[in-house]
Parts: structure tokens; C-alpha cells; sequence
């Protein structure tokens, strides 16, 4: 429940499982809880937004996804996005082509066939185990096509492993992979 104390975050996603957003435990400008224009803490901060390229033949290829994550100062402060309109959140800025410094962009790295598996892999350096469609790696385009910011993948049956570093934090790395499980025929 959101109302609870033990509340994090939220994460929403479009009709057709292709857009995600993950937020703050703040609350949705609609709801009009703000008294002031100075009483922007209590509205919810946009911590994260995923793309994933549209899959509608059905094809068992990779996923494509892209990731926004609002940027970090070289002291550490996430830049806070508290959009009040549509037009103003990440995702509508994207659309818009009006992104600006304020967002850093994370892509996944494409896995590729190995013939000897007959699937396409990513290299883990063991930290996952299991071929899944879920499994990937986020690298930021902008700073080092080789680092991986975040991964995440299958190692059991039922059970997953997820490893990421700055720009993320903890909520902002679990929202993003808990997109993945999200299943819509557009993702899959």
C-alpha cells in the first residue's frame, strides 16, 4: 500500500509493457496535496524511465532497452525531477527530443550468438548462471561502452542476482529490473 510506512517507491508501466517508470513514495501532483508551490517534497520524484523496443512478430531475440536516470553532481546529489505536468517528465522530454544534462542515458549492452550454446550470452563473470530472457547489462554510452553500470540475471530456478554502481541507487536498480518481469507481448 502506498500509504504505508513501509514504502519505497512505485513503478508504472504503459499498456503494452514497453514504457516504465519508477518513482519516489512521494505523491502524484494530481492528487493536489501540495499547498504551495514551495511544498514540492511531498510530490514524487521520478527516479527512473525504461524503454523497451517493441517486439510485436514475436521474434525470440534479445531485448532492447533503453534507461533514464536523472543525473548525479560530482558530490553525489541526484538532480530531482518532480514533474507537475505530463510534458515535463522524462519520458514526454524524450519523445520531445528536449532531454537536457539533467538526464543520463543507459543502454544494454547486445548480447551475441555463441554457436557452442545456440543462444545469444553476455559475459557475467559468473555472477549469473542461467540463460533468460531477463538477463541483461546497462552501460552508459556517454562515459565507457565497456563498464557495465548494473546487471542483472537468472542464477536458480525462482532466484536472481543484481549488481550496480553510481549513477544508481538501490531503488532505482531494483525498479529497473523488476521491469524485466513484467510480461506483456510487446516485450517478449
Amino acid at each position: 500500500r502506498r500509504q504505508s510506512t513501509h514504502c519505497f517507491g512505485r513503478r508504472r508501466s504503459n499498456f503494452i509493457g514497453t514504457e516504465f517508470v519508477v518513482y519516489d513514495k512521494g505523491q502524484a501532483p494530481e492528487k493536489g496535496s501540495r499547498k504551495s508551490a514551495d511544498d514540492d517534497d511531498s510530490l514524487r520524484q521520478e527516479l527512473a524511465c525504461v524503454l523497451y523496443k517493441q517486439n510485436v512478430l514475436g521474434t525470440r531475440g534479445p531485448r532492447k532497452m533503453k534507461v533514464m536516470v536523472p543525473s548525479v553532481s560530482e558530490d553525489g546529489e541526484r538532480t530531482e525531477l518532480r514533474p507537475t505536468k505530463a510534458d515535463e517528465t522524462m519520458l514526454e522530454r524524450y519523445k520531445q527530443e528536449s532531454n537536457s544534462s539533467s538526464v543520463h542515458f543507459l543502454k544494454n549492452k547486445p548480447p551475441k550468438w555463441n554457436e557452442q550454446v545456440g543462444a545469444y550470452v553476455l559475459n557475467f563473470n559468473g555472477r549469473v548462471t542461467r540463460a533468460s530472457v531477463k538477463n541483461f547489462q546497462l552501460y552508459n554510452p556517454a562515459v565507457d561502452q565497456e563498464a557495465v553500470v548494473m546487471q542483472f540475471g537468472r542464477v536458480g530456478k525462482d532466484a536472481f542476482t543484481m549488481d550496480y554502481q553510481h549513477p544508481l541507487c538501490a531503488l532505482q536498480a531494483f525498479g529497473i529490473a523488476l521491469s524485466s518481469f513484467d510480461y506483456k507481448i510487446a516485450c517478449e
